[in-house]
């Protein structure tokens, strides 16, 4: 069942997507409620699986992981089953930050995280080259972030 949100809720969830560290009294003041009230608004949209977790934005480019890739994918057919595996697959690759299965011309999409190309052709030779279900693969190398 779809839980009902109001405009206060959108509010709140558009100010923790920006800054998901502010406190319940910095929200209060900026949807004119109290902080138990925003609070309670908080547990049940967490409840509902509305706010399913809290991210860092962290500038990649200064870790050990700076370059990013974006993998498209076709997969061999568009069964269920196919598609539940290579999702299966993809879970575990700590270089894989997001996966999406998309409309048009490929099936998936895949964000990932790696070093360096040489990283990147060793991910690609242990998990996309050896499974049946991609059928051909598009690679994209991410030059600058334009928008976060």
């Amino acid at each position: 069942m779809a839980v009902s949100i109001d405009d206060r809720d959108r509010l709140i969830l558009e100010l923790i997507q920006a800054d998901a560290w502010l406190s319940y009294a910095a929200i209060a003041k900026r949807v004119h409620l109290s902080a138990s009230a925003v609070q309670r608004r908080m547990e049940r949209l967490i409840e509902n699986e509305i706010i399913r977790g809290a991210r860092a934005d962290v500038v990649l480019e200064e870790t050990s992981l700076p370059l990013s890739v974006f993998l498209l994918a076709e997969l061999a057919d568009d069964s269920a089953a196919t598609i539940r595996q290579f999702t299966r697959a993809m879970a575990a690759p700590p270089e894989v930050i997001e996966a999406h299965y998309v409309t048009g011309e490929v099936d998936v999409v895949l964000k990932l995280q790696v070093a360096d190309m040489a990283a990147y052709d060793s991910f690609v030779h242990r998990y996309i080259n050896r499974s049946p279900q991609v059928r051909r693969f598009k690679t994209f190398a991410v030059l600058r972030l334009l928008k976060s």
